[in-house]
């Protein structure tokens, strides 16, 4: 071979190993671009999913649901293709439910009872033409009469006493004046009920005050939504964040509490587009049920740190890192966090084989085990956890690191092992619980409200949508009915003078007997 056929020899041969290099290079490009597609669809099936479809984390046709605790959920192998299905014969057994007696008197128990007695005008015999005697009154039927709602003017006068035989000798006569309950404010015919009523219906019912404009107008009394706001801000100020402070003192003496948070708007805030509403609340097996809302300017860990400040005690909560670093306290995880990453995992298609099912059906089965043992004391719930819960959520850590995956699996997998060592945490304590949801649908009230009232004014108006919040998801939490609550402390709390706080407490006993 000449020297110039051997040049072009080694020519072909370096541009061939370019083109396969680039080739290479080509099927590496396109590998990446399959694996971002993929990650794209799946991501478009979920924000589909979420879009339109059902919002509930429910399985549907699950042949584990009738047998939660069965080994089996933890210990079945890695199903294969090789496999074959068995046919599964499922027969469903029809049970009518049976009619609950008594629930009619039941309902109608609680009310006021007028009674209508229907008498004939004429009540002679027919035949003999005699007066007829009563023989009996018999019930025929019950209705319930909706009452409108009224507005009444209830005027006060003071009596003014003077001594009349003092008068009579030219001595200074002495005057006495009988007492008036003061209002919960000054310069205002607002009574306590009335102020009371519009915090219920802005608050538990989510009216927000430019609508409640026209139902007041309606009972011929008009009131403009900047009056109410008014009120709601100056009573909180005057009484119940005092009130409220209280309750924060009695909350940091529980062992167990639950945290969230959610973003809020306030409208004068110039320096940021959101701030944050914090839910801290006492755990479901506490001493008291309290439920505290606070503002804060970010969702930096600063906020919780603040609040709970001196605190050593366990807090459930997700996996936000503004959580970390408490000092004093052993966070513990949530379930329900992990169980939703894997419910968002599943594919469009889903079988009952895929991998994040199968994670699914594995924190079900953690949830019905645990909840098995929540009628047991402290202690049996302990002993109990460590016998039966720990071995499972041991299984299901060690199912979790045998896996590897990519896209929202991948994301399920690593956020479930991220949370191990706080959701081991939940063994330490029989008071302690599974998930976080105690203060996930707490923190509901404030979400639902937040879609009508949109944003508070000023920072005044936001503390004061936290303070009033948290009165009444306390009075809620210990069987007061919200409005006969707040009207009981603007009706008491501007009379009072040497009465502790801590006697309008919600469960205090007079409290309870006169707010149920």
């Amino acid at each position: 071979m000449s020297i110039k056929s051997e040049k072009q020899f080694e020519v072909i041969i370096e541009k061939l190993d370019q083109l396969l290099e680039e080739n290479k290079q080509l099927k590496t490009l396109i590998a990446q671009k399959d694996d971002e597609l993929s990650l794209q669809k799946e991501q478009i099936d979920f924000l589909t999913q979420k879009l339109y479809g059902p919002k509930k984390e429910t399985l549907k046709n699950n042949p584990n649901q009738g047998n939660l605790f069965n080994d089996r959920l933890f210990n079945e192998p890695e199903q294969t293709g090789d496999q074959s299905d068995e046919d599964e014969i499922i027969v469903t057994k029809v049970v009518r439910r049976k009619k609950r007696k008594g629930l009619k008197d039941q309902q109608l128990a609680y009310l006021p009872t007028v009674d209508h007695i229907h008498e004939l005008e004429s009540c002679t015999c027919p035949t003999c033409k005699e007066a007829m005697k009563e023989v009996s009154t018999q019930l025929i039927r019950q209705e319930v009469k909706f009452i409108p709602a009224k507005l009444e003017n209830h005027r006060h006068f003071q009596k003014t006493y003077g001594c009349a035989n003092c008068e009579k000798s030219g001595t200074r006569t002495p005057f006495a004046k009988s007492e008036i309950p003061r209002l919960p404010l000054n310069n205002t015919a607002a009574s306590a009920s009335l102020i009371a009523e519009t915090m219920y219906q802005k608050f538990e019912q989510k009216v927000p005050a430019y609508r409640q404009e026209s139902y007041w107008n309606l009972l011929g009394y008009p009131l403009p939504r900047h009056t109410i706001t008014n009120w709601h801000i100056k009573t909180s100020q005057y009484y119940f964040e005092e009130l409220v402070a209280e309750m924060r003192q009695e909350l940091l003496n529980q062992k167990v509490l639950h945290a969230d948070e959610t973003t809020f708007k306030v409208l004068n805030d110039k320096d940021r587009q959101k701030s944050y509403m914090w839910l801290f609340s006492t755990g479901k097996y506490s001493e008291r049920a309290i439920h505290i809302f606070k503002l804060g300017p970010s969702r930096s860990g600063s906020v919780p740190r603040d609040f709970l400040e001196h605190y050593t005690g366990y807090l459930h909560s997700d996996g936000f890192s503004g959580y970390n670093h408490l000092p004093g306290v052993t966070m513990i995880a949530c379930l329900a966090h992990i169980r939703r990453k894997f419910y968002d995992a599943r594919p469009k298609n889903y079988s009952n084989k895929s991998v994040a099912h199968k994670g699914v059906t594995l924190c079900n089965a953690l949830f019905a085990l645990d909840k098995s043992l929540k009628d047991l004391s402290v202690n049996e719930r302990y002993d109990y956890r460590l016998a039966l819960v720990k071995p499972k959520l041991e299984e299901f850590f060690d199912w979790c690191e045998s896996l590897t995956a990519h896209g929202k699996l991948g994301t399920a997998i690593n956020y479930a092992l991220n949370q191990k060592e706080r959701m081991m945490n939940v063994l330490e304590d029989g008071r302690l619980v599974l998930s976080n949801n105690l203060a996930e649908r707490g923190i509901k009230s404030l979400v639902m409200g937040r879609k009508n009232w949109l944003f508070s004014k000023s920072f005044e108006g936001a503390h004061a949508v936290t303070t009033i919040l948290s009165l009444i998801e306390t009075a809620k939490s210990n069987g007061l009915h919200p409005r006969k609550y707040l009207a009981y402390l603007l009706t008491n709390l501007p009379n009072r003078q040497n009465t502790p706080l801590e006697a309008y407490l919600p469960w205090d006993p007079k409290v309870q007997m006169e707010c149920r």
